[in-house]
């Protein structure tokens, strides 16, 4: 696998928060699929609150700690 640009994460994050700030009534996950332009139904996902995909996040970054020891 070819390792991917560490840096592109700012460079999302950055455009993420943008084009958030342009239209915030979106959810997050709303808004990933509609930039996204994918042409099928994607289910619960384009439902999913912010306040759980927080929540998942959170859990996922514990998660990653606890499995690195930090």
């Amino acid at each position: 696998m070819i390792p991917r640009d560490p840096d592109r994460i700012d460079r999302m994050i950055e455009l993420l928060r943008q084009a958030w700030h342009a239209s915030p009534d979106m959810r997050l996950t709303q808004l990933i699929i509609n930039v996204s332009d994918i042409h099928h139904d994607c289910g619960p996902i384009y439902y999913l609150e912010d306040t759980e995909m927080e929540a998942n996040l959170h859990h996922e970054i514990e998660a990653q700690r606890r499995r690195s020891g930090s």
